[in-house]
């Protein structure tokens, strides 16, 4: 049986740019960090232009955090009593218990350790009609770092895991050992600012 090649998929992937961008845009509306480490593996690869895949990144991050804030509003000024409201709110106070007192600092946090919670944080930011000033600065300052580092990440990955093999089926399990490791750095990194967080926030009180 013949298998794939790595040249192949290199192929395949550069054939197919434009559509990998438009996946790359609409990913990070969703979530995006699968999305964008995928891009980078393929950026290493050669397959697709780095910097057009870091801009499709931003554009995709600031549709998300516009649709986001505009949504939050409309909710707060037509449907602030329904109940998902509450149980959005119940989220958000959860995990940034000082939303409040600091939104800078939390909606900034929250694209980086708290997976699920992006799209809460920037809904909730339109709910509570935090100043545009402030929320734009804060989702701005996040999203370059972020575009940046996840992308650099997936880069990595590409890079390792072809310098260990260029076998295509071990290089596809390096990479998912690889996706296996960075989600449970990334919960427990989570862990770790959701306790700290609810004990300051108890030492508040």
């Amino acid at each position: 049986m013949e298998y794939i090649s790595i040249g192949a998929i290199r192929h395949f992937i550069e054939v197919h740019a434009i559509i990998v961008y438009l996946i790359l845009f609409l990913g990070v509306i969703i979530e995006g960090e699968i999305a964008v480490i995928f891009a980078g593996i393929f950026a290493y690869l050669g397959s697709i232009n780095i910097f057009i895949a870091i801009i499709a990144v931003v554009l995709g991050g600031i549709a998300k955090s516009f649709l986001g804030y505009t949504i939050g509003y409309y909710l707060q000024k037509h449907h602030s009593h329904k109940p998902f409201i509450n149980k959005m709110e119940g989220r958000i106070s959860y995990f940034l218990p000082r939303f409040k007192e600091r939104p800078f600092w939390s909606i900034f946090i929250s694209r980086f350790f708290i997976l699920g919670i992006g799209w809460f944080t920037v809904i909730f930011s339109g709910y509570k009609k935090i100043p545009l000033k402030i929320y734009a600065k804060a989702e701005s300052y996040s999203l370059a770092i972020w575009s940046v580092g996840i992308m650099a990440l997936g880069f990595f990955f590409g890079y390792t895991a072809l310098s260990i093999s260029r076998d295509v089926r071990h290089v596809l399990v390096i990479i998912l050992v690889f996706f296996i490791m960075f989600f449970v750095l990334e919960k427990i990194i989570a862990f770790v600012f959701e306790l700290f967080n609810i004990k300051e926030f108890n030492e508040l009180e």
